[in-house]
This record gives structure tokens, sequence and C-alpha cells, in this order.
């Protein structure tokens, strides 16, 4: 049986299948392009409903884009960031997006009154400007930060297309893994922890070099998160205009003191970004109005006591697959 939210997208695609056998089919074809295929998008929402998330933009857009300067947004998505950045009066602007939500943000921008925004589907490797670009905005940000293809794509963008002396915006990352206690409602444990009637997994525990890595990671919500045990600091920070392929670290020891007592239930990933010293946003699953899913890196429940030391190691072979990480507690 069809599901009935997909009838509209059905009902067009009838449609154009028809319009294929009519004549003139050159001319329509050409107005079919232009047409927004507004049912199609999967806009992500979260971004937008977090006020400090867009205001860190807007702020950043007005202090560094700059009349008569060539702007790339890459990945532009709804158009957000290209339409606040077309009010500062850019020579050039740019939204660069390969899916079907570049449709939208044109139709957006249209609907506000702008057309001073070239709109190029493709990907943005393949994204090549008649001029050097003065700033790259962009939120190349994937829920475990760099799946979405965060080092490789910015750094090459800036080595084929940024001016010296350009601007990513934003540029630098500072990138956190805490040690949380979860809401027990919102707990999973391995199934070689659960207690079930009659049944008993925890034979299972021998296996688990052999699972799948995925097993031991999943995305929360932050509300999800009952409490940090420790004073989040950075693991490793990262700046886009100045990284080096090949500098970042595959091997990290922590040592966090604990300063709110508790269980770990694992770790969770998030970072802050920012354009200046200033200005930026994080995803800190504690902060109001945080709501972009945070990755936690499941591990065995253990009780830590206020002052107690939590050490960890990690590995991190490739940054942009989880399934290569490995962490433990010393």
């Amino acid at each position: 049986m069809a599901n009935l939210r997909d009838l509209p997208r059905q009902a067009w695609g009838d449609l154009q299948s028809r319009l294929r056998h009519l004549p003139l089919m050159g001319t329509l074809r050409n107005m079919l392009v232009e047409a927004p295929e507004l049912s199609s998008p999967a806009p992500r929402d979260s971004g937008l409903v977090d006020a400090e998330r867009v205001e860190a933009y807007q702020r950043a857009i007005e202090r560094y884009v700059k009349p008569g300067q060539v702007v790339v947004d890459v990945g532009t998505g709804t158009g957000l960031r290209a339409l606040l950045a077309s009010k500062r009066g850019p020579r050039k602007l740019y939204a660069v997006d390969a899916s079907r939500n570049l449709d939208t943000a044109r139709w957006v921008a249209r609907r506000n009154g702008l057309s001073d925004i070239s709109f190029v589907r493709t990907d943005s490797s393949r994204f090549r400007p008649a001029e050097r670009v003065d700033v790259l905005l962009h939120e190349q940000l994937g829920d475990a930060l760099f799946d979405a293809g965060l080092i490789p794509r910015l750094l090459g963008l800036r080595d084929r297309l940024l001016v010296n002396g350009g601007r990513i915006l934003p540029n630098r990352f500072e990138v956190f893994f805490e040690p949380v206690q979860l809401r027990e409602e919102a707990r999973l444990p391995f199934i070689w922890n659960q207690r079930l009637p009659d049944v008993d997994f925890s034979c299972m525990q021998v296996l688990r070099d052999t699972l799948s890595p995925a097993y031991f990671t999943r995305f929360v919500r932050p509300q999800d998160v009952e409490r940090l045990l420790c004073h989040p600091e950075p693991a490793f920070a990262l700046d886009l205009e100045t990284l080096r392929a090949g500098s970042l670290p595959h091997r990290l020891r922590l040592e966090r003191p604990v300063v709110h007592e508790g269980r770990v239930d694992g770790l969770c990933l998030f970072y802050r970004a920012r354009f200046d010293s200033e200005l930026s946003f994080d995803t800190f699953p504690e902060r109001r109005q945080a709501c972009t899913p945070v990755l936690l890196l499941r591990t065995d429940p253990r009780d830590f006591a206020r002052y107690e030391t939590i050490r960890l190691e990690m590995s991190l072979p490739e940054l942009s697959d989880v399934t290569t990480w490995r962490w433990s507690f010393l």
C-alpha cells in the first residue's frame, strides 16, 4: 500500500513521465529544471532553531563579508548563510549544493527579493569559479563532526579557491570527548550487562571484539545526558585556515578529574566552532537550546567518586570514519 505522504511525489513523477512524450519537450524540460522541487528536500531544522548558532553566523557574516568581495557558501542547504551574506553587498556570491535543497534555497531567495545569488548545483569538489574567493562560508559539520567531510572538503576548497588571507567561516574547532552519565530512561546497556529473566547473555562479552564497531556507538539527544562528570577540556583543536593534511593526532590520552560523581555510560563527542576569539557556537549537551544529536562512544558502566581521575586512551586512525575509532579506560 502506498504511503500517503509519498502521493505528491508520485503524482509529480507521473506528470513528468507523461510530459516526456509531448511535443516541444526541449522547452518543457528547461521549464522543469527551473521548477523548485519543494516536496523533495529534507532540510535540517535543528540548526535553524538554535538561536545561538544562527546569531553567531549572522554576526560573523556582518563582521567578515565586505562589499565587493567574492563569497562562496558551501553546501548551502536551505540557503540561510547565502541569504545573510547577500545583504552585505558582495561582488559575487555563489551558493553551492549538490542536493535538491538548492531548489528550495533558490525559491526562498526569490521570495525574499534577492536576485544577486548564483546558485550552483554541483559537489563542492567540482566547483570551479572564475576567480579566487575571499570568504568561504560552510556548515560541513556531521553529527560526528568529521563524518560530513569537514577536513578534506574545506582543505581542498581552501587550497584551490581561497585568496591569501581569505577567511573560512567558521575556521577553528575545539573537539571534546567527555565522560557522561545518561538519564536512566536513555540508557542502553550492552547485551552482556542486561539482566533478563531465565536467559543469561553475559557469555556474549567474550565476543565483543568480533562485534560490528557500530554496536559501540549511538547518537543521543542532548536531553538524554544527565550530567558531565568533569569540566570539559578540548581533546584537541584545529584551524582550517592553517591546518596541514596529516597533522591531526591519531592517538589521545585523556585525564579528567571528576567534579560530579556518577556513572560513566560513555564518552560524548561535541565541539565548539569558532569564527574568531569572540564569536562561536557549540554542541554542548548541557547548553540551553542544544538540539543537535551528539555521538556517544559507549563504555561498560563504571562509577566514579568526586576527585577521582578518569583516564582514557583513544585511537582515531580515520577521523571521518567512526567505525575505526577505539577507546578504553586505563
